[in-house]
């Protein structure tokens, strides 16, 4: 089947920088852990394990049939990584991954066709 798929270096950057902000968790979840703070490590199931599973899952899928589908995917990705990457801030991003839906849709209604056009063509293949 025919579809839009991610270009190779979008999918190589989403993965190589959970995998450096996976790592730096751990490692602070370790170093609290000899501290004698357990919270750290505790959440590493659910702020870690579980977001780079679903990236995973997402950019492992079959190539979608429209853009929009393939944004909205890397769009959710993304907005994964920010969860990783900021476990202060987790929660209201989990609660507001709606808000991706409404981005991309205003990005495919209302960004210039020339901007939108770059974008797409550097990001999907």
């Amino acid at each position: 089947m025919s579809g839009f798929r991610p270009q190779q270096w979008v999918v190589r950057a989403i993965f190589g920088t959970l995998a450096a902000l996976g790592l730096l968790r751990v490692a602070v979840a370790l170093h609290a852990l000899q501290m004698g703070e357990e919270t750290a490590l505790l959440t590493l199931p659910l702020g870690v394990i579980f977001p780079v599973v679903l990236v995973a899952a997402l950019l492992r899928m079959p190539p979608t049939r429209t853009q929009e589908g393939l944004l909205m995917r890397l769009a959710t990705a993304a907005h994964l990584t920010l969860i990783v990457a900021v476990p202060s801030l987790a929660l209201p991003l989990a609660l507001g991954l709606p808000v991706v839906f409404l981005l991309v849709e205003l990005f495919e209604t209302r960004i210039p066709p020339t901007w939108r056009d770059r974008v797409v063509r550097a990001v999907l293949a």
